[in-house]
């Protein structure tokens, strides 16, 4: 029989148990507002894809990590390992779909984020680093290995001098199971070759547009004016072949719209959305690159075709912050209505509203271009260590058709 006393003495000996910490709040995203219910009788609704979101999140002061979550409803996000700690890491990254991957490359990093099995893997290193790459997938066609494609990362501010963004500037990973990144051509509209006095004071670009057209990269660049009033100067549009891995001008002036074109369908299309510089609206172009009849070298044709609301639509086209291309001939856009109270510490509780549209083919005008509205989705974002730095990815498993764009 144990007596009080020997009970209390093994009590005391006993080691004090561990506290178990709190875990760490999960980002989560929560439908405010539902959208459209109507079904059509009759027959199931088509299946959406999954549309992928890219949160980057901290302080100024303290490293950046990023998270992926799937827009919808309840939607938790997984934490990316491969973009934190250490210097630099996680600042400056940008994501991109390559094949049924979600690929992050920014500064030296590279990490390969499956999102059928939520599993991560670091990818190669980038010897020169870059920050906020320009990210260009090609989706495999099934030759290589499951979920494989190649991607394309070009500096979107060229320096001159060291260490970041420094050339070279442009690199392709063939596949993403290759361990090294290939150095590509510069293209002529970078500060390539710069006399004594330009390298004093070196122009400052940035990566205006850009539009992956066939089996071309279109690029335009824009200059930093020296006075707000100064009218930007055009430096025109050059093309890389993917084939023979060569630059060309193509085009006298710059691409009519920011950011990047996505594609509304098929190779042969050639319809893709994008945001006009001039008026801030969503635009549908139609862009081939042939060559010219007449000095036989290589130029873009590049048409805004007029873009009108279904009759039986009321609503307006809506760019938001971001613009994604869901294939087949649809688009959407994703608005955050907190991003300018980010500094008011409201971040956390941004809104995002999502809306859907696609094109209507009444056959009657190969000129205009007639759009309806699908749905417009409301979702509030519960992340109290958001930064307000996104990217979003559409990915169809079945079919792979890949966009995206990034907001930083």
């Amino acid at each position: 029989m144990v007596t009080p006393d020997k009970k209390r003495r093994k009590k005391l000996a006993e080691p004090e148990p561990t506290p178990t910490p709190a875990p760490e709040p999960v980002p989560r995203l929560l439908r405010v507002r539902p959208g459209n219910k109507k079904k059509n009788k009759g027959a199931s609704p088509e299946k959406q894809p999954p549309v992928y979101m890219v949160l980057a999140h901290g302080v100024e002061e303290e490293p950046t990590t990023h998270s992926v979550i799937e827009v919808a409803a309840c939607a938790a996000a997984r934490r990316l390992l491969n973009t934190g700690s250490g210097r630099g890491r996680g600042r400056g990254m940008s994501f991109a779909a390559v094949g049924t991957r979600t690929v992050g490359v920014g500064v030296e990093l590279t990490t390969v984020y499956d999102p059928e099995t939520s599993t991560e893997r670091g990818g190669p290193r980038l010897i020169f680093p870059k920050v906020n790459p320009v990210l260009i997938s090609i989706s495999d066609d099934g030759g290589g290995v499951v979920g494989g494609g190649t991607l394309y990362a070009l500096s979107r501010t060229p320096a001159v001098v060291r260490p970041l963004d420094f050339e070279p500037w442009f690199f392709v990973l063939d596949d993403l199971s290759h361990t090294v990144w290939r150095e590509l051509p510069s293209p002529p509209l970078f500060p390539c070759r710069l006399n004594p006095l330009e390298f004093l004071d070196p122009p400052k670009l940035r990566v205006a547009a850009y539009a992956l057209v066939g089996s071309h990269i279109l690029l335009s660049v824009s200059v930093q004016q020296l006075q707000p009033q100064q009218q930007q100067e055009d430096k025109g549009t050059c093309a890389f072949d993917m084939d023979t891995e060569q630059w060309e001008m193509v085009h006298d002036s710059n691409l009519p719209f920011d950011g990047q074109a996505l594609p509304l369908g098929s190779d042969d299309d050639h319809r893709f959305v994008a945001v006009a510089s001039a008026a801030a609206d969503v635009t549908v172009y139609r862009m081939v690159v042939g060559i010219s009849a007449v000095t036989g070298k290589k130029e873009l044709t590049i048409v805004a075709l007029r873009v009108v609301v279904a009759s039986n639509s009321k609503c307006r086209i809506v760019p938001g912050n971001l613009l994604c291309a869901m294939g087949k001939g649809s688009f959407a856009s994703f608005e955050f209505r907190s991003i300018a109270a980010a500094s008011m510490g409201k971040v956390g509780r941004a809104r995002i509203v999502h809306r859907t549209y696609s094109l209507v083919d009444d056959g009657e005008d190969d000129w205009v271009v007639m759009v309806k509205k699908q749905d417009r989705q409301v979702y509030k974002l519960r992340d109290p260590s958001f930064l307000g730095g996104c990217s979003f990815f559409h990915v169809k498993i079945s079919e792979p058709f890949f966009a995206s764009s990034n907001i930083f």
